[in-house]
């Protein structure tokens, strides 16, 4: 399998990813925002965004804290930073710092150590060869007192096509498999809350959040888009052929019109977590 370039974001950042994240953005805003109020983020907050892609979640952030706030975002991708800053600046406000960032490679940047009140990290951890590292630099990110949200997938394989979603099971352990050989892991929530332990923070709550969606429901276009997006990569990964795409598509498809039809989304974890204490060594 050819091994993904290190500034490419996994999923990629390619058109059709841009619209599936606008609208992965609007169907999850009031659960993040609900996140958002169990770290405590409110109008005057600093707030980092871990993975803040093309600046929609920053962007959102950036109208919750107001001009009295910062948001700083940190991405792997170039594209994804340009198109974060061109965000930014429609909000005027002169603390928004973006950067093209790894947190694989090197620690977090000295200038972000201990300035944060909060951080957001959704679906990054599931993406890195070193969730532990990821952690540390979450926490080395927060002030004392400073509080973290993570949303990530807990149980992947409920992702499910009910009834008759036999091409959609298929997809769903060839993405985990395609995650596993870059790295990730695709239920990584179940480690998480040991690893922030071990950090040396403090976990204050989980949440598992499960959604299900039928054909006529916008959240349907979640979970289906996903596929219609992702399986051409199966395809160029040699996991998949084009013929069984098509099969898949034609599942999704028949489904959609099947009003006793409904797609169960992969089950998410919320986790919050507190810097209560000094940060041990890196």
């Amino acid at each position: 399998m050819k091994p993904r370039p290190t500034h490419e974001y996994v999923l990629g950042t390619h058109d059709a990813e841009r619209d599936r994240l606008a609208s992965q953005h609007a169907l999850w805003l009031d659960e993040m925002r609900h996140a958002w109020r169990a770290a405590g983020i409110t109008r005057g907050s600093r707030v980092l965004d871990i993975g803040c892609g093309p600046g929609l979640v920053l962007e959102s952030l950036l109208a919750e804290v107001g001009s009295e706030g910062r948001v700083a975002g940190l991405d792997i991708a170039p594209e994804f930073v340009r198109q974060s800053q061109q965000r930014a600046i429609a909000h005027k406000n002169p603390n928004t710092v973006i950067r093209v960032f790894d947190l694989m490679h090197a620690p977090l940047p000295a200038d972000m150590r201990g300035q944060f009140d909060a951080v957001w990290c959704r679906w990054v951890a599931m993406f890195v060869r070193d969730p532990a590292m990821l952690v540390r630099a979450v926490r080395d990110a927060l002030a004392p007192g400073g509080r973290v949200a993570f949303h990530e997938y807990v149980n992947y394989e409920t992702y499910a096509l009910h009834p008759n979603g036999t091409r959609v099971a298929e997809f769903v352990q060839l993405a985990m498999k395609s995650f596993a050989a870059d790295g990730g892991n695709a239920n990584i929530a179940d480690r998480l809350p040991a690893l922030i332990t071990d950090a040396g923070m403090t976990v204050t709550s989980l949440r598992p959040i499960a959604r299900v969606a039928r054909p006529s429901e916008p959240l349907w276009h979640w979970p289906a888009g996903f596929i219609r997006t992702y399986a051409p990569r199966l395809v160029a990964l040699k996991l998949a052929t084009p013929q069984w795409t098509e099969e898949l598509f034609a599942e999704i498809d028949a489904a959609g019109q099947q009003s006793g039809a409904f797609l169960m989304a992969p089950t998410v974890m919320e986790i919050i977590a507190e810097r209560t204490v000094a940060s041990p060594a890196s």
